[in-house]
C-alpha cells in the first residue's frame, strides 16, 4: 500500500501514472514507489510515470543518489513502465541531473525542472496540462 508521502494518480486515458511526492526523498521512498508500482493490478506495461518531486526535502548525499540511480536502473525494466519522468525543482535539480548522469537508460528516464517539457518528452498532449497540473497540486496537498 502506497504510505502517505507518495500519492498516486492514474490518468488512464493518457497510460499516464503521475506521483507526487512532497516529504522526505530517499532509498526507502523510491524503493517503495517501485515496488508499489511492480505490484499494483491497475499498472498497465505500457504506461509512462511523472514523478513530482519538486516539494520534497532530500538529504541524499552524491554517493547515496548514486546507489538510488543503480536501484532505479536495475528495477525499471520490472516494472515494465514505458518512460520514467522526474520533475524537479532548481536545488533538486543538480543532484537530480547527476542522478541521470549514473543513468544508463537516457532513453527511458529523465529529469526535467518544468512540466511542459517532461509531457512533451512523455508524448503528452500539451492541453491536458490545466488537467495534470491540477492533479499534481491535489496530489501534493
Amino acid at each position: 500500500m502506497l504510505s502517505s508521502s507518495e500519492n498516486l494518480h492514474i490518468i488512464e486515458s493518457l497510460g499516464l501514472i503521475i506521483v507526487s511526492h512532497n516529504n522526505l526523498l530517499d532509498q526507502q521512498s523510491v524503493e517503495r514507489v517501485i515496488t508499489d508500482l511492480k505490484s499494483n493490478p491497475f499498472f498497465r506495461k505500457e504506461y509512462s510515470i511523472l514523478i513530482d518531486i519538486r516539494k520534497a526535502n532530500t538529504g541524499l548525499n552524491f554517493a547515496e543518489i548514486e546507489d538510488l540511480s543503480q536501484f532505479v536502473f536495475d528495477h525499471i525494466d520490472d516494472t515494465g513502465l514505458n518512460k520514467f519522468a522526474i520533475l524537479a525543482s532548481e536545488s533538486l535539480l543538480n543532484k537530480a541531473v547527476q542522478y541521470v548522469r549514473s543513468y544508463k537508460h537516457s532513453s527511458k528516464y529523465q529529469v526535467f525542472s518544468a512540466l511542459e517539457p517532461a509531457m512533451h518528452w512523455l508524448k503528452v498532449p500539451q492541453d491536458r496540462k490545466p488537467q495534470i497540473e491540477l492533479k499534481l497540486g491535489y496530489l501534493s496537498r
